[in-house]
């Protein structure tokens, strides 16, 4: 699919809209992903594990965790983290919080063909938190490629 500039930037801004949705649950961006992870993979994971994945530092990644078992999100199983109930759910509700509110901010933008697309794939459900962090990891595409 090819994503320009402009796309870019609309999901640049879409990444600003999760942000503060995160933010707003108590959560850092990094917690967030990290939770995120737990939530896919359930299970304990070694910190290492996880570091090793987001291509962080292990000390890093074990503070986050150690902030998601305070919060009671995660808890430590054997030789690893592994996600709560309480993880699950706040996990969704961040999701479902943050598709609400980039609809929303959509809809207040000016109408291309760009925003249109968004706003009919948010609303059938077909783009996600999940979709936006994949497409500003890709970057923008070439029209050749």
């Amino acid at each position: 699919m090819l994503r320009d500039e402009d796309d870019l930037q609309l999901l640049a801004e879409l990444g600003g809209v999760l942000d503060q949705t995160v933010t707003a649950a108590g959560l850092s961006s990094g917690s967030y992903l990290v939770l995120r992870e737990l939530v896919a993979a359930p299970g304990p994971h070694p910190v290492t594990a996880l570091a090793e994945g987001f291509g962080a530092d292990p000390e890093e990644i074990a503070v986050v965790c150690q902030r998601l078992v305070s919060a009671g999100l995660a808890a430590t199983r054997g030789s690893g983290v592994a996600v709560t109930d309480d993880g699950v759910e706040a996990a969704a509700a961040i999701e479902s919080e943050a598709n609400e509110a980039m609809r929303a901010y959509v809809v207040e933008r000016p109408h291309t063909a760009t925003v249109y697309g968004l706003v009919a794939s948010m609303q059938s459900g077909r783009f996600t938190v999940e979709d936006l962090l994949a497409f500003l990891a890709e970057g923008p595409t070439d029209e050749d490629a």
